[in-house]
């Protein structure tokens, strides 16, 4: 019988929700090789099975029948050939499974495979009664589309998606889909007839989590669950975005790279609203994972947006190629819980680690950074942008273009203007030959700056400070602590002009604790031309 939810069933309209994508890959084994060098690929034992008596086997099938229905068509059937989802002009896929051996307490997975990219994903909807043939369907006659029970997120080209429909299963029998989009940039999905067939897992599989990423050659790589034993084969980019995905939809989980250096090439992990998922080296010393790029677009190995809950820990990261502001090696946009720690950058087009809040809508709060390794960024080594509540600690940063630590506001012309950087703490980190500031502070209420130590900065910008406080007119910049900190510089010839420099009157009542220590600089140990400082 026909499985449908609760609620007045609609037919599809210019509203409706779009489907797509992760990735599709194979076995790959952990390369035991040193950093940088790209070890041949070793011989690695195949994951053991779940144990069967504690996951029933998932059971996959394949559609009996599928087929996509064209508002701008409306009289004619498209029952061969890849399914397509627009949401305008509407365009809906429908997919039918014949499910049997469902378990008295029921849960089920739908899996697809995407052919084309989508900024937003596939929505999942149940379908009404109305019989349907694959060879008839028309957009005149298309079942009623009841309502969503699962989504995908936004999809990559040439990926799988998994998309919890346990409430669409109750029982032995037919088991009807929709596939709906509100993008107006359509999606192409493979249909029965390819060979990347839609499956419906009944019983759902356990969670995957570890998936564990490995070499199987000059350019492949594998993603393989510990759990289950499934894979992706493929380009590391697809390999890593596949089970990104699926565990995902499945309540987060680990990636896990082992020894070895694993190359993106000119590609870049593109991670969109993600919830829960770690990706865990092996050691700052043991795991590289790089790319080169000379493209005039932002390219971080790690190019996030909307991560919560993210991890990355255990690895280096290497984002080579020309110069450029905006394509750093770890990019947090809208990041919120992250953490980052044991992580080691040792090239940036831009800056090395950045949280970034100022788009609309975006947040970016409660991130930490620490015991990092920051060297050859291009500009700053770790920046909080618009970003507030943050924690940066333990970090050693040399050696780059910008500012070591930067706790900075949006530009005057963001989506949220001028918006500040607000009670974040950057603590116990060590910041040697920055090449402007070696913390910079521009704008901000309540940041604490305490028991770090900078040296040598205005490495390649003349007239640069320690630690430098400053905030353009209209902008707030009161009541940050400055205490327990050495800046001072001990080379031959210095550069570092101030250890501390309160660089306007509109930083207002800064609270220069005790335990400073600013001799040795250049011009000074402090020039303050702030307002109510005050002195402990």
């Amino acid at each position: 019988m026909m499985r449908t939810t609760r609620g007045r069933l609609v037919r599809p309209t210019v509203a409706l929700l779009v489907a797509v994508a992760v990735a599709v890959s194979g076995p790959v084994d952990p390369a035991a090789a040193a950093i940088p060098h790209v070890p041949p690929p070793a011989a690695t034992p195949p994951p053991a099975p779940p144990d069967p008596t504690s996951t029933p086997a998932s059971v996959p099938v394949t559609p009996v029948a599928d087929a996509w229905v064209d508002s701008m068509d409306p009289a004619t059937n498209h029952g061969t050939g890849s399914l397509k989802v627009d949401g305008l002009p509407v365009a809906v896929a429908y997919l039918r499974f014949d499910a049997q051996g469902v378990d008295p307490e029921p849960s089920a997975l739908l899996r697809f495979h995407v052919e084309t990219s989508s900024s937003t994903g596939v929505e999942v909807r149940a379908v009404g009664d109305e019989p349907w043939q694959e060879t008839t369907l028309t957009y005149h006659d298309a079942p009623p589309l009841g309502a969503v029970v699962g989504s995908s997120g936004p999809v990559s080209a040439g990926t799988w998606v998994s998309v919890d429909v346990s409430a669409l299963v109750t029982g032995d029998g037919p088991v009807t889909v929709a596939l709906t989009s509100a993008n107006d940039t359509g999606v192409r999905i493979t249909s029965r007839e390819g060979t990347a067939k839609p499956e419906l897992l009944v019983p759902a599989p356990p969670n995957p989590s570890p998936y564990r990423v490995t070499r199987t050659g000059a350019v492949t790589y594998e993603a393989v669950s510990q759990v289950t034993g499934h894979s992706y084969r493929g380009s590391l980019k697809s390999v890593v975005e596949s089970a990104v995905s699926q565990l995902d939809g499945r309540g987060g989980g680990t990636i896990a790279f082992g020894p070895g250096t694993f190359d993106l090439g000119g590609e870049f992990f593109k991670l969109v609203r993600i919830d829960d998922i770690t990706f865990a080296g092996a050691g700052m010393d043991l795991t590289l994972i790089r790319n080169h790029s000379t493209a005039s677009a932002d390219t971080e190995p790690f190019n996030t947006k909307g991560a919560v809950r993210m991890v990355v820990r255990d690895l280096t990261v290497s984002a080579g190629g020309a110069p450029r502001s905006t394509s750093d090696a770890l990019d947090f946009d809208d990041g919120v819980d992250v953490l980052v720690e044991r992580v080691r950058v040792t090239a940036a087009r831009g800056r090395g680690i950045v949280f970034d809040g100022k788009n609309q809508g975006w947040s970016s709060t409660g991130n930490t950074v620490r015991d990092c390794v920051v060297t050859g960024a291009t500009s700053d080594g770790i920046e909080l942008l618009a970003s507030s509540r943050n924690t940066v600690t333990g970090c050693a940063i040399s050696h780059v273009g910008g500012h070591g630590i930067q706790i900075n506001r949006a530009s005057a012309d963001a989506d949220q203007p001028n918006k500040t950087s607000d009670r974040n703490l950057v603590t116990g980190n060590v910041v040697d030959q920055a090449g402007q500031d070696g913390i910079n502070v521009d704008g901000g209420t309540a940041n604490q700056i305490m028991n770090n130590r900078v040296t040598n900065s205005a490495d390649d910008t003349a007239g640069r400070d320690g630690i430098r406080l400053t905030s353009p007119t209209g902008v707030g910049c009161a009541e940050n602590v400055v205490a327990g900190n050495l800046a001072t510089d001990d080379q031959a010839v210095r550069t570092q002009r101030f250890g501390l420099h309160i660089a306007t009157s509109r930083c207002v009542a800064t609270v220069v604790g005790p335990g400073n220590d600013f001799t040795g600089n250049l011009s000074g140990g402090i020039r303050d031309v702030g307002t109510d400082t005050v002195y402990q």
